[in-house]
């Protein structure tokens, strides 16, 4: 008698995820509508795919009561419970970096859209946070010849005092929301931080929304004099008010949320979950990254693009 296989389920609209899932000897894929995904649970699913919408909590984790592993493809970790996942025995995976590499791309894009590239090395960057996507971004400047630090309260030796990193002429956030431990960042932007900002500098988000109050966000926008590059807010897709006061701010970007979505970014967390299922699952070795990546162009419009962007509409 053929044992039953382990049943996967992923979103639908994953990119790769059906090619990279495919390589599976061992496990039974099957995808999902985002707006299905309670109704999977009467299938008895025992890895469960999600993005980051769907809260992995106390309440999910009873109503998934067969599923063992949840997983998202991306890197951000602030919807899940640790906390509860630990009281039921229960597996998460992710991607952590996955998308650090498009993200610190988008921030040196951003750079050039304010200043040539030889300009730069006549400012001062301070990032704060050296995790996978400060580290990316920090590589990038240093690699130009700009002058760059980071504050981090995790690098003890290499960390430059916030209050220096502050006072940089480009300031720029790389951190994970975290409410809880030693050095959360939740609210950890204030109004009196935005004050403290001079003239003419640049201010880069593209961690998360809710580092910034609500009150220093607004003070943020108020402030004419720093050209603002943000693709993260609180809440996500913004308030209508929200939405009207984002309108009217003028010389800055505003992005929905996009700096990761690259092909490789993408991708790449796809397949750094399935490498960890593969291992837990001991099926076989996945091919090489590369093998699933598309070079052609055809790709990178008429799939990659139309997907992200119907699925920007539903959000």
């Amino acid at each position: 008698m053929e044992l039953k296989k382990p049943i996967l389920y992923y979103p639908e609209g994953t990119i790769g995820a059906k090619e990279i899932f495919s390589s599976f000897e061992k496990l039974e894929v099957r995808s999902y509508p985002n707006d299905r995904i309670r109704e999977i649970s009467r299938d008895d699913p025992t890895i469960l795919i999600a993005n980051t919408r769907f809260q992995v909590n106390r309440d999910n984790i009873q109503n998934f009561p067969t599923v063992k592993i949840f997983a998202t493809v991306s890197s951000g970790t602030d919807h899940v419970d640790f906390n509860a996942l630990k009281e039921f025995r229960k597996i998460f995976l992710n991607a952590p970096g996955c998308n650090a590499g498009s993200v610190a791309e988008y921030c040196f894009a951003g750079l050039l859209n304010r200043f040539k590239e030889s300009e730069l090395k006549g400012l001062k960057i301070g990032l704060v946070g050296h995790g996978h996507t400060g580290k990316e971004f920090y590589k990038i400047l240093i690699s130009k010849g700009v002058n760059c630090i980071f504050y981090d309260p995790f690098y003890k030796t290499e960390s430059r005092p916030l209050s220096e990193v502050l006072d940089a002429s480009v300031l720029s956030f790389h951190v994970p929301l975290t409410k809880d431990g030693p050095e959360p960042t939740f609210r950890f932007v204030s109004t009196s931080l935005i004050d403290s900002l001079k003239s003419g500098t640049i201010f880069i988000n593209t961690s998360r929304g809710e580092i910034l109050s609500r009150e220093a966000f607004n003070r943020l926008i108020a402030r004419n004099d720093i050209f603002k590059i943000l693709d993260v807010f609180d809440p996500e897709p913004p308030t209508l008010e929200m939405g009207r006061k984002l309108s009217e701010v003028k010389h800055s970007i505003l992005t929905p949320h996009v700096a990761g979505y690259s092909q490789l970014g993408r991708i790449g967390g796809t397949y750094r979950v399935a490498e960890k299922l593969s291992i837990l699952y001991q099926d076989k070795p996945l091919p090489p990254l590369n093998f699933f990546l598309q070079t052609s162009g055809e790709f990178k419009t008429s799939t990659f693009l139309k997907e992200e962007d119907r699925l920007l509409r539903e959000a």
